[in-house]
């Protein structure tokens, strides 16, 4: 997992391309919150972003997911989100791996923290994450999560 700020995009160039072109060109938009909601391919399915508007839970209520095939990047826009965060190896698998959707949901124990506004959260494969966690009254939140093929 890394947390880093979109402004600076050439500083994830280690990363690989995919990563370094969709922070690039995050930070060419300038007003994340202005790209209207749905899927947008950069490069294919090599690099896409999807901007979604979705509400929080309580961490209860939700669980980690881990992807195989993607790295998951997400900021998020509007509203105010937390984000679990756990190695994949310390939690127990609760719905096996689907290749169609890219995704196997656990559950456990992890920490949780918020992304300022203006920085991002980068999961790997071997990160599992709980996004759309609140800790008060559930909300609303606008995001982007960027999608890189690894």
């Amino acid at each position: 997992m890394i947390l880093g700020t979109v402004q600076y995009p050439s500083r994830y160039g280690g990363l690989g391309i995919g990563v370094k072109k969709g922070l690039e060109y995050l930070a060419a938009q300038g007003k994340l919150d202005a790209l209207p909601l749905g899927r947008r391919e950069l490069d294919g399915e090599n690099l896409f972003l999807e901007v979604v508007e979705t509400a929080t839970e309580p961490h209860a209520t939700r669980y980690f997911e881990a992807h195989r095939r993607y790295i998951d990047v997400h900021i998020t826009l509007r509203g105010e989100e937390w984000y679990g965060y756990a190695p994949v190896d310390d939690l127990k698998a609760v719905e096996p791996y689907s290749a169609e959707r890219d995704v196997e949901l656990f559950s456990g124990e992890g920490v949780y923290f918020q992304v300022p506004a203006g920085q991002f959260v980068l999961f790997f494969p071997e990160d599992a994450h709980k996004p759309c966690v609140c800790f008060k009254e559930p909300g609303n939140v606008r995001k982007l999560i960027l999608k890189v093929l690894i």
